[in-house]
């Protein structure tokens, strides 16, 4: 009961305490491309916590090993980047293998392993082994982080695509304030009430 209790805990908190693409900026302009293009977000969300939370679990096995236990930052993000680097062609190559068999074309296949490049080297992707290791997560609750990457993502993003929807049929917006300023000022916005969950300072 007590290692579920602290799966929803880390959970929750990547979520919406420590949603990185308000609270950190990780991954805002893809968010901001994604929820232009609403079909995509799901695909793209699903991808983010598969590599997220494989990255996640593998990284935090790895920080047990000694000769990686009390790393510095710059190796921590070597061995980080190895891993994810790892995990991509890994998955590619199974993805490729299972494909062959399938009705996808040669342009849907290309389509969806662009999709899957961006998604597995995302700046937030990266961003959750930082925080795995900082808060001395467990092993559960590292896949918890990788699995709240993925949510939190979607959510940032359906918030975003919510905010684009509504400023487009405001006819009160003035016009030197309509598009990229107003989409800039509403994410702005969520950004500080995120930040406001947090109940950290904006200035240190």
């Amino acid at each position: 009961m007590k290692f579920i209790a602290a799966f929803f805990a880390a959970f929750i908190y990547v979520c919406f305490t420590q949603n990185l693409v308000f609270t950190g900026g990780y991954g805002a302009s893809e968010a901001i491309r994604s929820a232009a293009r609403p079909k995509q977000i799901l695909l793209f969300s699903i991808m983010i916590a598969y590599f997220s939370t494989l990255t996640s679990l593998i990284c935090r096995v790895v920080l047990f090993i000694p000769a990686f236990k009390n790393s510095s930052t710059i190796m921590s993000l070597a061995v980080y980047t190895v891993v994810l680097t790892i995990v991509y062609f890994v998955s590619v190559a199974i993805i490729r293998t299972l494909l062959k068999s399938s009705d996808w074309s040669e342009i849907e296949v290309d389509k969806f392993f662009r999709q899957t490049a961006v998604a597995s080297f995302n700046t937030i992707v990266l961003a959750v082994p930082f925080i795995t290791e900082k808060a001395t997560y467990g092993v559960h609750e590292a896949i918890a982080q990788g699995l709240g990457a993925g949510v939190a993502f979607l959510i940032a993003v359906a918030l975003i695509h919510l905010g684009m929807r509504r400023l487009e049929v405001n006819s009160e917006t003035p016009l030197s304030f309509r598009g990229t300023p107003a989409l800039f000022m509403y994410i702005a916005i969520l950004c500080l009430a995120f930040t406001g969950i947090m109940g950290k300072s904006l200035f240190f």
